[in-house]
């Protein structure tokens, strides 16, 4: 079962995801170019059907998908089904009032119809070969379930930064083969999922957070709650069994994991073919805005707000009932906040957005 929530509700998500949505940008005229190749529609389908997962909230979700059917409108006036997946337990409250605002429909073009489907992303969301195009973004970063596994030195499934080291804190190389393991698993299966649904012909756009050569995204995010989390441990305000048994569930895949399945399984390379497959250093907006300002206070709010966007659920469901009655998670990121402010150079962020485009076959 999926080992987080979704993302902070309520509209926060929304209001702290322009970094997101930078970094998928760059990736998306694949698709629109790709659309041009689309096969028509059958007669029983008589729609274009496209699936984005793991929504969220909705602005980056409903803006990518007006971008997909105005490139489908340059082809065909067939109706379009616009269909929005996430978590079961997702805000699709927010989702609904962001396609919905004043009862005006955001996605502008004529004749689309729009649903949204509870779901986990590595298993079947939709009825075998419905899909004309599927797109997601950052969510298949997250794991499917928890590896029977600890890292007792580190909050993540990866090597700490070596740019930011603190006594204590490391993973060695067999603490991490399970989560590479188990990574390489969820993905499998979300291709597999994505195999059964698509038409032939179909196109599917993967886009999610990772790591180059230089820099993995968790550089900088996992070293500031890394730290603000044995700051408490040391100040006796968290027992040290908690950070010993907290993961935050993500994984930072390279470009050679992301094709690795479809390039090494049998069933799965019969079935796909890698069109486009990339990595980019992604141009992150609060960073933009501190190379013009040079305004600590300011980048640090706006890196904490990225940041708590998509870990308090996790946080906040791992940290004792007691602590979180406290205000603790308000005080955690009330510290990482403070952190990132002292030393901006300790926690340099870049988001490594890696792609696949992929046809099915």
């Amino acid at each position: 079962m999926p080992v987080t929530t979704g993302m902070k509700g309520g509209g926060y998500y929304d209001a702290n995801s322009r970094e997101q949505r930078s970094a998928s940008d760059s990736f998306l005229p694949w698709l629109e170019a790709a659309i041009a190749d689309l096969p028509t529609p059958t007669e029983s389908q008589s729609s274009w059907n496209v699936l984005d997962i793991g929504s969220s909230e909705g602005a980056n979700a409903i803006y990518t998908m007006n971008r997909v059917v105005a490139a489908l409108r340059q082809h065909t006036d067939l109706p379009v089904w616009a269909l929005f997946d996430d978590l079961p337990t997702n805000d699709f409250n927010q989702l609904f009032l962001n396609l919905f605002p004043d009862q005006t429909p955001t996605l502008t073009a004529s004749d689309v119809y729009t649903a949204a489907i509870g779901g986990s992303a590595f298993g079947r969301l939709v009825p075998p070969r419905s899909l004309h195009v599927a797109t997601t973004f950052n969510a298949i970063g997250f794991f499917e379930m928890k590896p029977q596994a600890r890292l007792p030195h580190f909050v993540l499934a990866m090597q700490p930064n070596p740019r930011a080291p603190r006594e204590g804190v490391s993973v060695t190389p067999e603490e991490f083969q399970p989560f590479q393991q188990q990574a390489h698993q969820d993905l499998c299966e979300f291709y597999t999922a994505r195999a059964a649904e698509l038409v032939p012909g179909g196109k599917l756009l993967v886009q999610i957070f990772g790591r180059n050569e230089n820099h993995s995204t968790g550089h900088g995010i996992c070293d500031v709650l890394s730290d603000a989390l044995l700051d408490f441990v040391e100040a006796d305000l968290l027992p040290q069994t908690f950070y010993e048994d907290f993961l935050f569930p993500a994984y930072y895949r390279s470009t050679q994991e992301l094709a690795a399945p479809i390039e090494q399984i049998p069933e799965l390379a019969s079935v796909f073919r890698i069109e486009h497959l990339a990595d980019i250093d992604a141009p992150v907006p609060f960073n933009d805005e501190f190379t013009r300002s040079g305004d600590r206070k300011a980048w640090a709010k706006s890196y904490t707000g990225f940041l708590r966007a998509f870990t308090e659920p996790v946080l906040a469901a791992a940290l004792p009932a007691e602590l979180v009655a406290e205000q603790i998670v308000d005080k955690i990121y009330q510290r990482i906040e403070q952190l990132l402010a002292d030393n901006p150079e300790r926690y340099e962020f870049h988001f490594i957005s890696i792609a696949a485009l992929l046809t099915r076959l």
